[in-house]
């Protein structure tokens, strides 16, 4: 931008802030699509990069009305709303189920869409046309440590793909998720986020409610 030539000079004070503007403005169409989908069924691409090395993980999430269930192969995670069962696979199956109710600020941790919506200790910058930024003002405060997630949309609006960078407190760890595939207006009944606990009669059950 500031080697354009003299001629869009007097743009340069004020093209980042329509920038801010129209990621602000992507962000929120964003958020809306997403809330206007109802129940979506997605398919996440995760690689995690630690200083030790980097982790890959296939997910399945199915979303709807601040529920989720979300399934990998370590791991599968119900929360109906109030309940969080996190069901620890280890290569037989799900052999460990701990039940939790999460507090409001651990409630955050999992509600993306809040996070997106709201931002609330994030800045916003991007291009406006396909790709959101939110800035932690502080990252050692904000959910999780985040110290930020850009986030890249379709035509309409569709998340594509986010990048995750944490608090550098934390160590050099950042992740990247792919959307490989997203099905909007998906039916759900109550029980898909409620975890068949009778159907792991093997599982140790620990109720740390």
């Amino acid at each position: 931008m500031r080697k354009y030539v003299i001629t869009i000079l007097t743009l340069i004070c004020t093209l980042p802030l329509m920038a801010q503007k129209n990621a602000e403005q992507l962000l929120q169409k964003t958020v809306s699509k997403i809330q206007k989908d109802g129940g979506i069924s997605l398919t996440l691409d995760v690689e995690t990069r630690f200083e030790s090395g980097t982790d890959r993980t296939d997910i399945t999430l199915k979303m709807a009305d601040g529920c989720f269930v979300a399934q990998a192969d370590e791991f599968t995670m119900w929360f109906d709303g109030k309940t969080l069962w996190n069901g620890k696979d280890f290569g037989d199956g799900i052999e460990e189920i701990y039940i939790t109710e999460p507090t409001p600020e651990e409630k955050a941790r999992y509600d993306v869409i809040n996070l997106l919506g709201k931002h609330k200790g994030f800045s916003v910058s991007g291009n406006g046309t396909d790709t959101f930024i939110l800035t932690a003002a502080n990252a050692e405060r904000s959910v999780e440590g985040i110290r930020s997630i850009t986030v890249k949309v379709g035509p309409d609006a569709t998340p594509k793909s986010m990048q995750i960078e944490f608090d550098r407190e934390l160590g050099d760890i950042s992740a990247t998720v792919q959307i490989t595939g997203y099905k909007a207006n998906q039916k759900y009944d109550k029980s898909t986020f409620t975890c068949p606990v009778r159907d792991y009669k093997d599982a140790e059950i620990v109720d740390l409610r």
